[in-house]
C-alpha cells in the first residue's frame, strides 16, 4: 500500500513537465494579451515621428523650390569712343506719355481697334558744341555772344519704369505686334520730343551760358564786374545793341 503512495520518478518528470508548459502558455498568453495595449501607445509615437519626417522632407522641398541663383551679366562691344567738347546747358525730365492707335480692315469690314501706350521718365539733356562757331562782340560795356544752336542729346529713357499698357484690345487684331512696333517706335518719338522741347529749356540754357561765358572773361580777360554778357543762339533774332569792337584774342 505504502509503495502505491508513492510518485513515481517517470510521473514526477511528466508532472514537472506539463507544469512548464502551462507556465509557459501563461506567459505567452499575458504577452499576446498585453500586445494592443503596447501597440494603441506605438502607434501615436510611430504616426508622430512619420508625420516630423513627413513635414521636414516638405520644408526641405520648399527651401529647394523657393531657393533660386540669379546671375547677371554685362556685356558691352565698342562701337566707337571719340572725345567731344560740349558744355551742358540744360537737363529737362519729364514724364511721356506716347499712344498708339492701330486700325484695320478685313474685306473692307473695319476690325476693332487696338491702343496701346507707353508711360516712362524720360531725360533729355541740351548742350553747346565748343568746337563750332562762337561770335563775341562788345558794345556799351555788353558782352555780345552768338552762341551755337542748342543740340540734344540722345533722349535717356528709365526703362526701370517703362510701363507698356493695351488701353483697347480685341481677340480679333493681334495685339502684341501693335505693343512691339509702338516699343520700336519710341526712340524717334522721344527723339522728335526732344527737339519740340527746346522753347521750355532755352532760357534756362541762356543763362546757363551766360553765366559760362562770364566765368571764362573774368579769367582769360580779366572782364570787369560791370560788363553785361547777353547770349543768343543760331536762328534767334537779333535782340542785343549794334556790334561793336570784338575781343582782342587771347596773347
Amino acid at each position: 500500500m505504502e509503495r502505491s503512495r508513492r510518485l513515481s520518478p517517470a510521473l514526477f518528470a511528466l508532472a514537472a513537465l506539463v507544469l512548464a508548459i502551462l507556465v509557459a502558455a501563461s506567459v505567452l498568453v499575458g504577452r499576446v494579451a498585453r500586445l494592443p495595449r503596447e501597440m494603441a501607445g506605438a502607434i501615436p509615437h510611430g504616426v508622430r515621428e512619420t508625420a516630423a519626417a513627413v513635414s521636414d522632407g516638405l520644408a526641405k522641398l520648399a527651401a529647394a523650390i523657393r531657393t533660386r541663383s540669379v546671375t547677371t551679366e554685362l556685356r558691352s562691344a565698342v562701337a566707337e569712343l571719340r572725345g567731344t567738347k560740349k558744355l551742358q546747358v540744360a537737363e529737362l525730365t519729364q514724364l511721356e506719355v506716347v499712344e498708339r492707335r492701330d486700325a484695320t480692315r478685313l474685306l473692307g469690314v473695319p476690325l476693332p481697334d487696338v491702343v496701346v501706350s507707353a508711360r516712362a521718365p524720360v531725360t533729355y539733356v541740351y548742350t553747346l558744341d565748343l568746337d563750332a562757331r562762337w561770335d563775341f562782340d562788345l558794345a556799351d560795356r555788353t558782352v555780345s555772344v552768338l552762341a551755337p544752336d542748342l543740340v540734344a542729346n540722345a533722349p535717356a529713357v528709365d526703362v526701370s519704369r517703362l510701363e507698356l499698357v493695351k488701353t483697347e484690345s480685341s481677340i480679333l487684331r493681334d495685339e502684341d505686334r501693335v505693343v512691339e512696333e509702338l516699343r520700336r517706335s519710341l526712340t524717334e518719338v522721344f527723339r522728335a520730343r526732344a527737339r519740340q522741347h527746346v522753347p521750355l529749356v532755352r532760357e534756362t540754357a541762356r543763362k546757363e551760358t551766360e553765366a559760362f561765358v562770364r566765368s571764362w572773361l573774368l579769367r582769360t580777360y580779366g572782364l570787369p564786374e560791370d560788363v553785361r554778357v547777353v547770349v543768343r543762339f543760331h536762328g534767334e533774332p537779333a535782340t542785343v545793341g549794334p556790334v561793336g569792337v570784338a575781343l582782342p584774342p587771347r596773347g
